[in-house]
């Protein structure tokens, strides 16, 4: 028997898709617990949280919310698109064929996966090694229980780190900064010493949804190389170079995602344009924590 591996993740069949890649590639996983990324707070208390901390990025929310939102149900259907093309099926396969790993999931009984009731079914699982995608912040008693806890961040750091990184180049009309990231855990965000990370390179017809995807696949095969390296003992890890950029839940609205249809195929045409003449080499990635650029 290898290094005890849990995967602690979210409900949809993006995140079905990395438990099954896993478990088939490792052989080692010993549980799962999903639903990670939700924090039952009570609507009221959720409001009073936000409102009382961003008062005016919150007013500005709702409104955009309210003028474009044509913009923003348009994006989030292209995405559920190409989500269902890459991973459907996925969480039907992980019941039929793995829903024995299934440690817990995560519901409105318990605030979140930081609850001590999971902390607890964690510790009880003993794993060696602790594979996370898609939850929300770990605290530090789920850090604590697994000598090495690695993370896919869906984005690239530590260029982009935080909620929807694949996006916010689009937005900022920054070509060359897509990718997939597996690091360290830490108590920040997206910020701890990289072991793998990757640029995806768009196609024509790519969008925020398929560059999305094409980035979980690449990160799920990341994971399980950075697993199999954390087996043999070989794995390494750099600390991040930059602070980049940093965001937030609360910097989403549906202004951004008209920004997004605006710049979408022009910016995918400058990055292949861009790619074909060598460029982007200032973006560096890492391989088995040794920097690199392509």
């Amino acid at each position: 028997m290898g290094k005890r591996i849990v995967i602690l993740t979210d409900g949809s069949d993006r995140h079905f898709y990395f438990c099954n890649r896993i478990i088939e590639e490792t052989g080692n996983v010993v549980g799962v617990i999903t639903g990670g990324k939700e924090i039952n707070r009570p609507k009221l208390e959720q409001v009073r949280k936000t409102a009382s901390r961003h008062v005016v990025q919150t007013l500005w929310q709702r409104y955009y919310q309210r003028r474009y939102r044509t913009h923003g149900v348009a994006l989030k259907n292209e995405k559920r698109r190409s989500e269902s093309l890459f991973f459907s099926g996925s969480a039907e396969s992980f019941l039929s064929d793995y829903s024995d790993f299934l440690l817990a999931s995560v519901t409105s009984e318990f605030r979140s996966i930081n609850d001590p009731h999971f902390i607890e079914t964690i510790r009880r699982a003993k794993p060696d090694v602790i594979a996370v995608m898609g939850t929300c912040i770990l605290g530090r008693g789920i850090l604590d229980c697994a000598p090495v806890v690695l993370n896919m961040h869906t984005g690239l750091s530590p260029y982009y780190r935080g909620g929807r990184t694949n996006f916010w180049p689009f937005v900022d009309n920054n070509p060359g900064y897509f990718g997939v990231t597996v690091h360290k855990m830490s108590r920040g965000i997206d910020s701890g010493d990289i072991v793998f990370s990757e640029r995806v390179v768009p196609e024509p017809g790519d969008t925020y949804g398929s560059i999305n995807c094409k980035s979980i696949v690449a990160g799920t095969r990341l994971m399980i190389e950075a697993l199999k390296q954390v087996e043999a003992g070989t794995c390494r890890a750099v600390p991040q170079w930059t602070s980049g950029k940093v965001f937030y839940d609360r910097d989403w609205t549906f202004k951004a995602a008209k920004m997004y249809f605006e710049n979408r195929d022009r910016l995918v045409q400058r990055q292949i344009a861009g790619e074909a003449r060598g460029e982007y080499t200032q973006i560096l990635t890492v391989r088995n924590g040794k920097v690199d650029n392509d």
